[in-house]
């Protein structure tokens, strides 16, 4: 029997040009069950990898970041409002989409991609130190509440800076489990509008819309540099905005941000006529209990290899070379830049 679709998700489904749901279950079964199997054990690896990563972190102490006093004793700096009031409301913005999620969940007794695409996001977040992978490309600010030593050092071949000597920000990394669905929403509606307006429209036209929506969104973000919550430390002057400043913006940044959100748009979008999307073909071959499972580590491993591409981008880009801010505020402090 065709699973039911809810109205909510109804205009992102793609049935397939000139098949019937027989021709899509002979489809499936001859594919079977390998397309989400091979989806969920990727997932299952990253899963395992973050686990081995956080408890190597977490056993060597790999939290604390360096002492940076000053010759006075002090510590340089000082804790802004906004050090304290951004990551207080990446978490508010994350619970309350939590939230959201769970009573459409309840609403629909269905565990929809939305809600796997959130907690997929939140299990990538781990991915954020690998841009640094070779050097410091984005320093966090130590003053910002909840600033811990990065994990990066104990992802196995780590290139760039020793224990201690660079900050996270996990409160303003888990809104990223926000900000994307949200950017992912926002793309996935002005596709099916334009697809609607214009039924003809192909594919590979749709997927660069998505990605041009998503630079469009991304277009907010340098904002953040001016808050100084974060500096970009190796950028590219001949596409970077007030190069050589502290609060320095890469434009390298939107075509990263738009690959990965207009990918994700893409996968979401894109669906048959099962409401499965490419992650899942094959799950209605497995056995019940098994299916949310499945579906969840599957998404995990998309996420998660999204991100990591989207990452190595970012430092692949580093080795070509790059401009340092000339110097930085007072009120920013990374151990990074002290040494």
């Amino acid at each position: 029997m065709t699973q039911q679709i809810p109205p909510s998700d109804r205009a992102a489904v793609t049935a397939l040009p000139g098949q019937g749901t027989g021709e899509h279950d002979r489809t499936a079964r001859t594919g079977g069950r390998r397309t989400v199997i091979g989806w969920a054990a990727l997932g299952a690896v990253f899963l395992v990898l973050q686990v081995y990563v956080f408890a190597r972190w977490t056993a060597d102490g790999g939290y604390h970041l360096a002492d940076v006093s000053g010759p006075d004793g002090r510590e340089p700096g000082h804790r802004r409002i906004i050090d304290v009031l951004l990551p207080a409301l990446s978490m508010a913005g994350v619970v309350g989409l939590a939230f959201w999620l769970v009573r459409r969940w309840r609403a629909e007794r269905r565990l929809s991609f939305d809600a796997l695409l959130f907690t997929g996001v939140l299990f990538a977040g781990w991915l954020s130190p690998l841009m640094n992978w070779f050097h410091p490309v984005l320093m966090a600010n130590t003053h910002v509440w909840g600033a811990v030593g990065s994990w990066g050092p104990y992802v196995p071949g780590w290139r760039g800076l020793p224990p201690g000597k660079e900050a996270e920000l996990p409160l303003v990394t888990f809104s990223l489990g926000s900000t994307v669905l949200l950017g992912v929403l926002g793309c996935c509606q002005v596709m099916s509008r334009v697809r609607e307006r214009w039924p003809g429209v192909r594919p590979w036209q749709l997927v660069g819309l998505a990605f041009l929506t998503a630079v469009a969104f991304d277009l907010s973000e340098p904002f953040i540099s001016f808050a100084g919550v974060s500096v970009w430390a190796r950028v590219l002057p001949t596409v970077t905005l007030w190069r050589g400043a502290w609060y320095q913006f890469p434009l390298s940044q939107l075509v990263g941000t738009g690959l990965a959100s207009g990918s994700l748009s893409a996968l979401r979008f894109f669906r048959d006529a099962r409401d499965e999307t490419l992650l899942e073909r094959g799950t209605w071959l497995l056995p019940a209990r098994m299916r949310p499972w499945m579906r969840f580590l599957a998404v995990v491993g998309a996420v998660n290899t999204v991100m990591l591409g989207y990452s190595a981008l970012q430092a692949l880009l580093s080795l070509v070379g790059g401009q340092p801010p000339g110097e930085l505020p007072d009120f920013f402090g990374p151990p990074a830049a002290a040494h």
